[in-house]
């Protein structure tokens, strides 16, 4: 039996209409599917083979207690620098906001791509009241540490970009997991997806639309966002035994 994990339609990234061809003719010879999202299930599983969803990594990190303590909110962006992620457009939403905001900007990209989003980084300090930052690549305990230092975490991708109909953002469950509230373009991969409703939304590709929905993340609501991805991985548990059953 063949049980396959489809993380996205790569074809439909490419444009490719070889491409295509060739990933469905070997989409169509699986008994069952894992996706990342409803949607691609849709796309795919014409046929309704058993499938389940796994957004990304359901690792929760626990709280290491570390903070900038500075009485700043702190908002980071981590991830690639590749302009259809929105890593610049991040870093711009900072001249949106006042003076006790913080813009962290973390990640990896080719240098020209580094470069250019160093450039942005350093127009946008001269004319903004909040403090915006790159602050390197970060990795394992070092990334973790950082992260859990922030209150905020940004998932700015392109909303037109082709890949947002058939892959989750990796960076949000990443954030959740060590109990940031997240900020991000609202596209339906994760507005229809368990959690949904834990994000704050914003609808156009624009600092100033990025900022303004920073400015409304509520604090002051309780918020476990551990717990929501500890209990995706309790049904997924689940979900996966119920499809090895189904194929057997």
């Amino acid at each position: 039996r063949l049980v396959l994990e489809v993380a996205q339609f790569y074809a439909e990234v490419r444009g490719s209409a070889y491409a295509r061809k060739k990933e469905y003719k070997l989409f169509r010879r699986a008994d069952a599917y894992i996706f990342p999202t409803e949607l691609l299930n849709e796309k795919l599983n014409s046929e309704h083979k058993p499938h389940c969803i796994i957004y990304g990594t359901y690792q929760v990190e626990e709280n290491r207690h570390y903070s900038f303590n500075d009485g700043k909110i702190h908002v980071v962006y981590a991830g690639t620098f590749d302009p259809r992620k929105g890593g610049a457009t991040a870093a711009a939403a900072a001249e949106f906001l006042p003076e006790k905001y913080h813009v962290h900007i973390l990640g990896f990209g080719s240098k020209a791509d580094t470069e250019q989003l160093k450039q942005g980084i350093t127009k946008v300090s001269e004319k903004s009241a909040a403090t915006v930052t790159y602050d390197g690549c970060l990795s394992g305990e070092e990334y973790i540490r950082f992260i859990q230092s922030c209150d905020i975490g940004l998932s700015t991708q392109n909303p037109n970009a082709a890949f947002n109909d058939t892959s989750f953002p990796s960076k949000i469950l990443s954030y959740m997991a060590n109990g940031l509230r997240v900020v991000s373009i609202r596209i339906p991969a994760i507005e229809k997806s368990a959690i949904g409703d834990s994000v704050t939304y914003y609808d156009t590709q624009t600092p100033e639309a990025i900022a303004e929905a920073i400015l409304k993340v509520n604090f002051d609501k309780p918020y476990d966002s551990r717990a929501e991805i500890q209990t995706l991985h309790e049904n997924f548990v689940v979900q996966i035994q119920s499809l090895l059953e189904a194929v057997k």
